[in-house]
């Protein structure tokens, strides 16, 4: 059973230096997750959010290892600058496959 990571960011102070290294920085290290199957990072064109970004892992027992390991470290570190830097909020959800 597929389990899914959703991230979802509130809108930016700064559009453009967000969107800079969302690309350039956050989103290669959400890439980087050991175990990750699929990512795909969307911005909205309506309602309460900015952007959306899905991790796809093969299942919950392969989050563990993903979430814990230095990748994740640099990326959790990296949510925590954008949010501070960019003036926005990220709200992380987990999804598992019916």
């Amino acid at each position: 059973m597929s389990t899914r990571i959703v991230a979802l960011w509130s809108t930016p102070e700064d559009a453009e230096g967000f969107e800079e290294h969302y690309a350039s920085t956050h989103l290669p290290l959400a890439k980087s997750l050991p175990g990750l199957k699929n990512a795909i990072a969307m911005k909205a064109l309506n309602g309460p959010y900015y952007r959306m970004a899905e991790l796809e892992f093969e299942s919950a027992d392969a989050l563990g290892p993903a979430f814990g390991s230095p990748e994740a470290a640099k990326l959790m570190e990296d949510t925590g600058h954008m949010q501070e830097t960019f003036k926005t909020t990220c709200e992380v959800l987990t999804f598992v496959d019916d």
